[in-house]
């Protein structure tokens, strides 16, 4: 469900139509801060900032196109500023089962539920809208903090070498990049290609 982060817009939406509206966007949060190692990738970004409506639609097609020269700084970028040495602490208070994420909203009253999907929305948002410098492992942080169970994220990556170099078979963002080369248009940049050709 694509919508607004403006809350006007936001107060039309049901009971049901929060909850739903929630757990999508909590379920692509998690996705994104549970990846690890070279799965960890700026691309998922895309799949988050979705969720509002006035995102420019990701064309995969248009990002595949472009040089490789500038698919890798992007990679550079996200590994100069994404990574960190060390896993995060886990948070005294964090949630660890799974099954209980989502407890908090089962019993809110629908203005609860729309105060929480503003928060999501608005935290996407911010995210989204960093323009004047690369995103970092601090922005993540932020993003991940509206969710409830303060689980951290684990922002190692792998060495440089084989992150965005060709040190590892079947890893690192050239031979990623590579894999795409044959898409012409169906392409899905959130998995390895060649997609359908």
């Amino acid at each position: 469900m694509i919508i607004s982060y403006e809350p006007h817009k936001l107060m039309r939406l049901s009971r049901d139509e929060l909850l739903v509206a929630i757990k999508e966007r909590r379920e692509a949060l998690r996705y994104s801060r549970d990846q690890r190692g070279d799965d960890r990738c700026f691309l998922d970004d895309y799949k988050i900032w979705a969720f509002v409506e006035d995102t420019p639609r990701f064309s995969a097609y248009f990002l595949n196109s472009m040089p490789m020269q500038v698919k890798m700084s992007l990679c550079v970028m996200f590994y100069e500023f994404c990574r960190t040495e060390e896993p995060d602490p886990v948070s005294p208070d964090a949630i660890l089962d799974s099954a209980r994420w989502n407890e908090d909203i089962g019993s809110m009253f629908w203005e609860e539920l729309l105060g929480e999907l503003i928060k999501i929305q608005q935290a996407i948002v911010k995210h989204r809208d960093i323009l004047d410098r690369p995103r970092t492992a601090q922005d993540y942080r932020d993003l991940y903090s509206v969710l409830p169970e303060k689980v951290p994220a684990d922002f190692r990556l792998p060495p440089r070498e084989e992150f965005l170099g060709r040190a590892k078979n079947g890893a690192g963002c050239p031979q990623f990049w590579e894999s795409h080369e044959a898409c012409l248009h169906f392409c899905d940049l959130h998995q390895w290609g060649p997609c359908g050709v």
